[in-house]
């Protein structure tokens, strides 16, 4: 009675696994380069999957660089084998609607 009810668990953890969907969190930052060589900031921008906080840590600390974290997004989909990020849809309202016209 055991086994049958086991394997009836497994069935359906397989079935739900089969139908279940990824996603994962995009973000863009405004990096902030500490360059003690040339006496000046070096900035530029970045876009990852890690969070802020991982951000920094994981690229020198906050002495080394400062984020200002931009926007964020999710994305559909699986991140391995070192795909593309997904486009930004705040890029995209951007590009398909009308720049430049006066708000009555």
């Amino acid at each position: 009675m055991k086994t049958k009810f086991f394997v009836l668990i497994f069935f359906i953890s397989i079935l739900v696994s089969m139908t279940a969907h990824a996603e994962y969190r995009v973000y863009q930052y405004l990096i902030k380069n500490r360059d003690s060589v040339q006496d000046r900031d070096v900035i530029y921008k970045e876009v990852s999957t890690l969070n802020p906080v991982a951000y920094v840590a994981y690229n020198g600390g906050s002495e080394a660089i400062s984020v200002d974290l931009i926007r964020t997004w999710i994305c559909p989909g699986y991140t391995g084998g070192k795909k593309e990020y997904c486009s930004s849809p705040y890029m995209e309202n951007i590009e398909t609607s009308e720049l430049g016209t006066p708000v009555e």
